[in-house]
C-alpha cells in the first residue's frame, strides 16, 4: 500500500509542477501564440485543477499511515479543506467566471496544505529527522507564499516615477505549486531510497 502511495505521489508531484511551470512560462512552451494563450486563459482552471488533485492525494495518503494521531486529523481537515477550496474555485471560474476573491480561496487551499505538510513534520515520527526537516521547512515556505495569494490580489514589484509594475497574485499561486510538485517528489524518493536501504542485507 506504502509503495503504491509513494508512486502515486510521483506523478502528483510531477503534475503540480509540469502545471506551475507550464503556467508561469506558457508561450515559451509552445511554438504558435495560440497554444500558449490556451494555457493562459485556462491557467486558472489548470490550477484549480492541481489543487483539487492534490487535496484528495494528501486524503487519501493519511489514511495509508496507521499511527499518525493529531497529525492524522489535522491532515484530514485540512486536505478537506482543500478539496472544498478547489471546488469551489473550479466551479465559479467555469460557471461564474471572473470572481475577483479567488485568490482567497487559492489561498486558503494552499495555506491548508502548508499546515498539515507542518504537522506531518513536526508530530510524525514515521519518518527521518532529515525528512521531517524538509517536510517543514517546505510547508513553512509554502505558508508565507500562500499567505501572499490571501492577502494580495497584486504585489507591488517596482516603482520608479510613474511606472509601477505589479505580479498577480496567480503568480505566487504558480510559485506555490512548482514547490509542492518539489515536496511531492523529494518526499516519495526520499522514502523510497530508505525503504530499499533497509531491505538490503
Amino acid at each position: 500500500m506504502k509503495k503504491g502511495i509513494e508512486i502515486l505521489e510521483i506523478l502528483v508531484g510531477l503534475l503540480a509542477l509540469i502545471i506551475g511551470i507550464v503556467t508561469l512560462y506558457p508561450l515559451k512552451f509552445s511554438n504558435t501564440q495560440g497554444i500558449g494563450g490556451q494555457i493562459m486563459v485556462y491557467g486558472i482552471i489548470l490550477l484549480g485543477v492541481a489543487l483539487l488533485v492534490v487535496g484528495i492525494f494528501r486524503l487519501a495518503s493519511v489514511f495509508s499511515y496507521e499511527n499518525l494521531g493529531l497529525a492524522k486529523k489535522v491532515n484530514v481537515a485540512t486536505s478537506v479543506l482543500t478539496i472544498a477550496a478547489a471546488v469551489v474555485i473550479l466551479y465559479f471560474q467555469i460557471v461564474v467566471q471572473g470572481e475577483s476573491w479567488l485568490h482567497l480561496l487559492f489561498g486558503i487551499g494552499l495555506l491548508s496544505y502548508a499546515v498539515g505538510r507542518v504537522t506531518v513534520g513536526a508530530l510524525t515520527s514515521e519518518y527521518k529527522f532529515g525528512l521531517r526537516v524538509f517536510i517543514i521547512v517546505i510547508g513553512i515556505i509554502i505558508g508565507v507564499f500562500s499567505s501572499v495569494v490571501i492577502l494580495f490580489q497584486m504585489v507591488l514589484i517596482h516603482s520608479e516615477g510613474f511606472l509601477k509594475v505589479y505580479l498577480t497574485y496567480s503568480y505566487f499561486t504558480k510559485i506555490t505549486f512548482v514547490l509542492i510538485g518539489v515536496d511531492c517528489l523529494a518526499s516519495s524518493i526520499f522514502v523510497m531510497f530508505l525503504s530499499r536501504q533497509k531491505q538490503s542485507p
